[in-house]
């Protein structure tokens, strides 16, 4: 996980077909550099994952899920540390722009792709302890270096607490979440 994510994921990333949004809107979000991709339910995930190479797919989805996943978390809940998070990282945001930005539920990153049968489910859950394992040790590693006044574990309760953790769509995304549980403990 931890060799595909720094090698191959960046340059399949730089691949998806990204929207800047208008002006208003970056002003609104105070971020030039602001790209979407995805829009609404990732009705386009066929076409925009058409360049990752299916047997990165697995792979590429959980990577996604874990940049898509901290970002709307440091956004929700330490805006103090966004600026920071977006300076040294610069991902694009999951959902689109209109008259104002639209997020995506992170986990509909997981969903979006079993829906399509754009990957294998079995494959994806068979990756789920080791992906869990890497996203919560780079998480860990990422704030002590980058962040250190965000508490991993009030990090990692944030997301178990947000509206969002509810969502239940699919085999991965359950999978995922009872994984998560397993490996942070309960809420």
């Amino acid at each position: 996980m931890r060799d595909y994510f720094y090698t191959k994921f960046p340059w399949q990333l730089g691949k998806v077909k990204l929207q800047k949004p208008n002006e208003i809107v970056r002003e609104m979000l105070e971020d030039e550099n602001i790209v979407f991709f995805g829009g609404p339910e990732w009705e386009g995930i066929s076409d925009d994952l058409s360049t990752v190479p299916r047997i990165d797919r697995s792979h590429f989805i959980l990577s996604l899920l874990m940049v898509v996943l901290t970002d709307q978390c440091i956004y929700t809940y330490y805006k103090e540390s966004y600026p920071t998070w977006r300076r040294r990282t610069n991902y694009p945001k999951f959902g689109w722009s209109g008259f104002g930005p639209h997020h995506e539920n992170p986990f509909k990153v997981l969903w979006a792709a079993e829906r399509e049968m754009i990957i294998e489910p079995e494959l994806v859950i068979n990756l789920l302890p080791e992906f869990v394992t890497f996203y919560l040790d780079e998480t860990k590693r990422f704030f002590v270096e980058t962040l250190p006044h965000i508490d991993y574990i009030s990090f990692v309760n944030s997301i178990k607490q947000d509206p969002a953790f509810a969502f239940d769509q699919g085999q991965i995304v359950q999978s995922f979440k009872t994984e998560f549980i397993k490996q942070t403990g309960m809420r």
